[in-house]
Parts: C-alpha cells; sequence; structure tokens
C-alpha cells in the first residue's frame, strides 16, 4: 500500500516537473520572439528616421520640396515607434504585476476627438473614413461622462482603431459604436477589413504571439495588441469579446463597467441584434 502511494507521489511529482520545464520552455521561447520583434518594431523605425533625416540634411537648394515627402515618412515611422512603444512598457508592468488603475472623470466626446485627430494622418492617407457615434440618444456636443482609468481605455481604444485602420482597405470605413449602460460603457469597433483565420482565432489574445498569416487583422507588431485590450479590460473588471466573418472583417466589442463588478451581458441583447442587423 506504501508502495503504491510512493508511485503515484512520483507520478505527480514527474508530472509537475514536465509541466514546469514545459513553462521554462515558452517563456524562453517567447523571450527571444519578443527580443526578435523588438529589433523590428524599435530598432528599424529609428534606422529609417536616422536615414531620412540624413538625407533631407544632403537636400541641395532646388530638391528642398523633397523635403515635405520625407517628413511623412518621418512622421509615420515615429507614429509607429511611439505606439509600439506604449504598447511595449503597457505589456512589461501588465507581465511584471506593477499595472495600476487610476480612475477619474472623462469625457468621451473630448477622447473621441483626441483620437481621431491622433489617427488623421493614417487615415487620410488611405482615404478612411473614422465613423464614431453613440446608440444613445445625444450630440457631439454633450458631455458624455463615464468615471475609469482614461489612459487604459485611450490604449484600448487606440490598439483596436489602429488595427482596424492597419488592415482595412483603402476608401472603407472603421466604425467606433458605444452603447452607455445603467452602470457601463459597450463599444464596438468594426472594420471592413480581412477576417481571422478559423484556425488562429485561439491564440489572439495571446501576448507576445502573431498570427502566421501576412495579414492579421488583430496582432500586430509584437502580438500585444489585443492581448493588452483584455488585460486592461479585465483590470477595470470588463470583457472582450471578438465576432469575426472571415473574409467580412472584424468587431471587437469591449465592456467597462464604472464599478468593480462584473458587467450583465443580458442588458446588451437589444443593442447586439440592432448591430448584427445594422453591420
Amino acid at each position: 500500500m506504501q508502495l503504491l502511494k510512493l508511485e503515484k507521489e512520483n507520478e505527480e511529482l514527474v508530472r509537475s516537473l514536465s509541466e514546469v520545464n514545459e513553462k521554462l520552455h515558452d517563456s524562453e521561447r517567447l523571450k527571444g520572439h519578443f527580443i526578435s520583434n523588438i529589433t523590428n518594431e524599435i530598432v528599424n523605425p529609428f534606422t529609417s528616421v536616422i536615414a531620412l533625416a540624413e538625407n533631407i540634411k544632403r537636400l541641395k537648394e532646388g530638391e528642398i520640396p523633397m523635403a515635405h515627402h520625407m517628413a511623412e515618412l518621418i512622421f509615420e515611422e515615429a507614429f509607429h515607434l511611439d505606439f509600439q512603444l506604449k504598447n511595449i512598457f503597457a505589456a512589461a508592468l501588465i507581465e511584471a504585476g506593477k499595472e495600476q488603475v487610476k480612475c477619474s472623470v472623462i469625457n468621451l466626446n473630448d477622447l473621441n476627438h483626441q483620437i481621431s485627430e491622433y489617427f488623421r494622418q493614417l487615415l487620410d492617407k488611405k482615404r478612411i473614413q473614422l465613423s464614431i457615434h453613440f446608440s444613445n440618444e445625444s450630440t457631439e456636443n454633450d458631455q458624455i461622462l463615464f468615471t475609469s482609468d482614461r489612459e487604459k481605455l485611450d490604449l484600448i481604444l487606440k490598439n483596436l482603431i489602429s488595427n482596424s485602420i492597419k488592415y482595412s482597405p483603402e476608401d472603407s470605413v472603421v466604425e467606433l459604436k458605444y452603447f452607455m449602460g445603467k452602470k457601463e460603457l459597450h463599444f464596438e469597433v468594426y472594420d471592413q477589413g480581412k477576417g481571422i483565420n478559423p484556425d488562429d482565432r485561439k491564440i489572439i489574445f495571446d501576448r507576445f504571439k502573431q498570427l502566421d498569416e501576412k495579414i492579421n487583422s488583430i496582432n500586430t507588431g509584437h502580438g500585444l495588441g489585443l492581448s493588452i485590450v483584455q488585460a486592461y479590460a479585465e483590470m477595470l473588471g470588463g470583457k472582450v469579446r471578438l465576432n469575426d466573418n472571415f473574409d467580412k472583417g472584424v468587431n471587437v466589442m469591449v465592456i467597462i463597467p464604472e464599478s468593480a463588478e462584473a458587467s450583465d451581458w443580458d442588458d446588451l441583447e437589444d443593442f447586439l441584434l440592432d448591430s448584427e442587423a445594422s453591420y
């Protein structure tokens, strides 16, 4: 009897060690993947910016008009670098367990205006319209107030919109739709780009994982985008839901409560039916 007990304990120990070993291998793989992508997403833009700046310095008097085009390229590289750094720092704090929630009263119309301006040049370049509206009766002049962590809500929205812009075709529409519940904020981002391959849907929430396809409607760069959206939403007591029709675009819904309690998804039934009918 004692021998059987020891054999069982030994099997459990071997299984535990195997799991630990697998996690260590995963950790090393993720670290290598992360460092590799850091090179692509940070070093490459820096190299491009330096090269473009050098070219501007060498322009002759008659070539000055070319400086405008080069300045646009510098802006694009710097914009991309700034955005990826925000995601990297956010992911690092999340992994270290040092991210904190700092709530304040947010004017959503002001936030929307700032986000629209943030993406203005990228939207204009692809002739994409960013349509932002509330399902509730309100106008862009109303003060629509919501208490949450502004910085985290801002990065959630920017990640969703950035991905939609990047993978939407030219002359299309990216839609940000809000619905104010009794104690929570619901919002969805729709795009008309290529959807996510069904085989890849299980890994799109994994941090640092990137889909195999060249076109990746969610995890850009380091594969941080949607994982940060999910992590921040959960930190704020919320949830994320992906509605995807392959080749028909992606719709991501996020629910953020004003309190720490989980949101009631049942209250969304009418809103969801209306959204599905109009999209």
